[in-house]
């Protein structure tokens, strides 16, 4: 988006009340405002609760309309049900809606990611496509590999490599634009809802 000449001024992000983590990914709310500091942008954290997800997220999007934003950029690949939801929300909130990374090949996308010297951690994995010892690796070629090789059985539908269905989540520590890296430490491993999380702990 900055390469094609807009100014991304805010980031957003929702955790969930009861655990002040971010949901799916369980990475505490306080590693994304450092993310955002390091990266220089204005962060609005939404708090949600319930299952008002959508009317609270329409919330945020008024908020940040109010502070004269114009549109919202997802981070979308293929997912097409993602991606209508995204539409109609900022449709409703009067906003333009992007999507940068349509249609790209994710394996060409995380590798170029790893090319540009980003550093990401597996924070969360769906145990029907990975293990309990996948979450705390980095994202590295070493993880596009293991990728290819469990996709190497004949998996149907085959693990998307940038997790676009939910097999995987992480937490971007470094890379380009990053003021300084996030410095956290691997805490521990929890079982929840036939997913495996770890909890990054803030140093």
């Amino acid at each position: 988006m900055q390469s094609a000449g807009y100014k991304i001024s805010h980031l957003l992000n929702t955790f969930r009340r009861e655990s002040g983590r971010v949901a799916f990914h369980g990475v505490r709310a306080e590693l994304v405002q450092r993310q955002a500091d390091s990266l220089g942008a204005i962060l609005l954290q939404k708090e949600v609760y319930g299952d008002s997800y959508e009317e609270q997220f329409l919330e945020a999007l008024a908020e940040l309309k109010a502070q004269k934003i114009s549109g919202v950029a997802f981070g979308d690949i293929d997912a097409q049900e993602s991606r209508q939801w995204a539409e109609n929300v900022c449709r409703r909130a009067g906003l333009d809606s992007y999507f940068p990374l349509w249609d790209l090949d994710q394996k060409n996308i995380l590798s170029s990611f790893i090319d540009l010297g980003f550093k990401a951690v597996v924070v969360a994995v769906d145990e029907k496509f990975f293990t309990e010892r996948d979450v705390g690796r980095q994202i590295d070629k070493r993880w596009i590999d293991r990728i290819t090789s469990l996709n190497s059985t004949g998996r149907d539908p085959p693990i998307t490599y940038c997790g676009e269905n939910g097999e995987y989540h992480s937490f971007v520590h470094d890379g380009p634009g990053f003021g300084h890296a996030i410095n956290f430490r691997p805490g521990m491993k929890v079982y929840r809802d036939a997913h495996w999380l770890i909890d990054l702990e803030p140093l």
